[in-house]
């Protein structure tokens, strides 16, 4: 804190002197009128000149109500400390006034032949002189003025006597003028100690109230500091429960999906063949009901795995208003009774490119947003539209868009909530209502289709979620539709493959399905079994066909183990996840992913036959056989 230097520290202190003369009672200055009044009483009878002695009052007057009138105009002009020096000098006159009416009321009244009147003025103005003394003991100068002015015209008038006796009188108001100036002067330099004291204590108070108003200030920011730390580390630890309790519920997901990978696996094995075989009507419809089933299935099972993360995206040309109306049925289970679903989609194929399980579930976790905006009921309404450019309010890159819009009649979000909503883990929902993901993955698919995302929406106005996919042009979308008549393949070349699969039910319909083909089949139930039968019967033994995941030497622990004693030995892996990357780096290892129809095996396993195969005379066993 900055220090007061002495010169405006003494300012300050002289200012503050002459507010306390300023401040003092109008009855102090109203005494000078009050005693010329009872002066002028007593000396009627004395003088010969009364008009002039009630002149004398009605000066007094005048110079109270002057006086009066200079506290008023100080106090309306609240003057700053550099401003008291003239108020100083103003207070010295008005003090000057006064004593010069008391000095030549003294001294044209002073009878020198009338003992009564000499000692009334003496003793009236010396009163006046001693109580001047202490009104005016704060500041010297206006003391002076009033007791000078007050005493020397009296003191002249008597040693103009030229008696002994009259200038003895004349010396002895002179010598107590003196002496009372002596004394105001000492009490003023008291009185001006008390007010510096004063004035350095209010400054040290300052100086400790600011200290203390910055220490405060100190510790309510270090108070927030670490109210923000810890709710950041807070915000943190529940980020990665959340993390952690998805990672779990992941796991999990993806272990349901591969178990029912397998079950699917069988289904539609088991199905495909019994189709394969002449049967009633009746009878083919039922299968291939169970077929759309065990097909429906396997899209469910897909979504587990885009879940846990264990499905990559799998693009291709699509037309939007086919996924809309698709996931349709599953949108009206999905919202419930209480809201109304309206779809309006836009004429012409909307061709764009993405993953259509990945565009289902962005269309699932938008519409579930929109629920959860409504808990009192309210309208769904999904649209399509073909747009050029994007909103003003938006960077996206100008370009043709397929617009999927997702609007709900909801309770709508702020600014500040609309800048978090894509966040992963921010919800406005209930601990343990919400992930805080679903915006999330949508954010995620569409950027990664290379689309935007884009949101309207005002707190009681509803939202509206706009999903801009660049519009593919002149490329016919896949048709969907009944399963075409199944042909079951055969085997281009007779070849011994050997099975490795714990499920004993996949196993069995895999062989089945092989064994129709015209290949030669050799069951393992798991990976130790099979390496000792591919070490055992190696050079008539011309795939190996291995699940991923078992208990006994995984598949791909398998494959690595033939691979380095016979390299190029055609494998081929089966698994309910997604493509391992083992599969991808070796050319003589391929991948099938479950659930797979009889004719997506055969045919994995044809091409993987005809990519190893040597030419005629290299010693291959399919080439010798040839």
């Amino acid at each position: 804190m900055a220090q007061h230097s002495p010169a405006a520290a003494d300012a300050a202190v002289q200012a503050e002197q002459i507010r306390t003369l300023y401040r003092q009672s109008l009855a102090i200055i109203a005494v000078n009128p009050l005693n010329a009044a009872i002066v002028a009483a007593v000396l009627w009878s004395w003088t010969d000149h009364p008009r002039l002695l009630l002149g004398w009052v009605a000066a007094m007057v005048v110079v109270f109500l002057l006086r009066a009138s200079l506290r008023r105009a100080y106090f309306y002009a609240q003057p700053s400390i550099e401003e008291h020096e003239v108020w100083g000098q103003r207070l010295v006159w008005s003090a000057l006034a006064a004593g010069l009416v008391w000095g030549i009321g003294g001294a044209v009244f002073y009878d020198t032949s009338a003992f009564v009147p000499q000692l009334l003025l003496v003793f009236v103005i010396g009163g006046m002189v001693a109580g001047a003394s202490g009104t005016l003991a704060l500041h010297v100068p206006a003391f002076v003025a009033f007791a000078a002015s007050a005493i020397l015209p009296p003191a002249a008038r008597m040693a103009a006597q030229g008696d002994v006796p009259h200038i003895a009188m004349s010396l002895l108001a002179v010598v107590y003028g003196v002496a009372m100036w002596l004394i105001t002067a000492h009490n003023c330099r008291a009185v001006t100690e008390a007010f510096r004291l004063r004035f350095e204590n209010h400054e040290l108070l300052a100086q400790l109230s600011a200290a203390q108003v910055s220490l405060e200030a100190t510790n309510q920011h270090l108070e927030e500091r670490v109210a923000e730390r810890s709710a950041a580390l807070e915000r943190q630890t529940e980020a990665l429960r959340d993390a952690q309790r998805m990672e779990s519920v992941g796991l999990l997901a993806g272990g349901v999906a591969h178990d029912f990978n397998n079950l699917l696996t069988v289904i539609l094995g088991s199905v495909e063949l019994l189709l394969g075989e002449k049967r009633s009507p009746q009878d083919a419809s039922t299968l291939r009901e169970i077929q759309s089933a065990a097909n429906r299935g396997a899209t469910l099972v897909s979504q587990l795995l885009a879940f846990s993360r264990r499905q990559v995206m799998m693009r291709q040309v699509l037309d939007v208003n086919t996924v809309v109306a698709d996931v349709r049925p599953l949108l009206t289970r999905l919202i419930g009774e209480h809201i109304e679903l309206v779809i309006t989609p836009a004429r012409g194929p909307l061709r764009v490119e993405a993953d259509p399980t990945q565009l289902q579930q962005t269309i699932i976790n938008l519409a579930t947003n929109a629920r959860d905006a409504m808990p009192d009921g309210g309208t769904l309404t999904i649209s399509t539209a073909i747009v050029d450019g994007v909103p003003k309010d938006t960077s996206f890159p100008a370009d043709c868009y397929v617009v999927l819009s997702v609007t709900d009649t909801g309770i709508g979000m702020d600014a500040a909530t609309r800048r978090l909503a894509f966040d992963p883990f921010f919800t406005t929902k209930e601990i343990g209502k919400g992930t805080g993901l679903g915006l999330a993955s949508v954010y995620g698919i569409v950027e990664q289709s290379g689309g935007h995302v884009h949101v309207d929406s005002e707190p009681g106005r509803g939202s509206c979620f706009r999903v801009f996919l660049p519009r593919v042009v002149g490329q016919t979308t896949d048709a969907a539709g009944v399963p075409p008549a199944v042909v079951p393949l055969s085997a281009e070349h007779p070849a011994t493959i050997v099975i490795v699969e714990d499920e004993e039910l996949v196993r069995a319909v895999t062989a089945r399905v092989l064994d129709r083909a015209g290949y030669s089949v050799i069951e393992a139930p798991d990976g130790e079994e099979a390496l000792r039968l591919v070490r055992r019967h190696q050079p008539t033994i011309d795939l190996l066909i291995t699940d991923v995941v078992m208990a006994k030497l995984g598949g791909l622990e398998l494959a690595r183990r033939i691979v380095n004693e016979r390299p190029g030995f055609p494998i081929l892996l089966m698994s309910g996840y997604n493509r391992e990357e083992m599969a991808a780096e070796d050319p003589s290892i391929g991948f099938l992913q479950k659930p797979f129809t009889p004719n997506e095996l055969l045919e994995a396993v044809s091409r993987l036959l005809r990519a190893c195969a040597r030419p005629q005379g290299a010693g291959s066993p399919i080439a010798d056989r040839s």
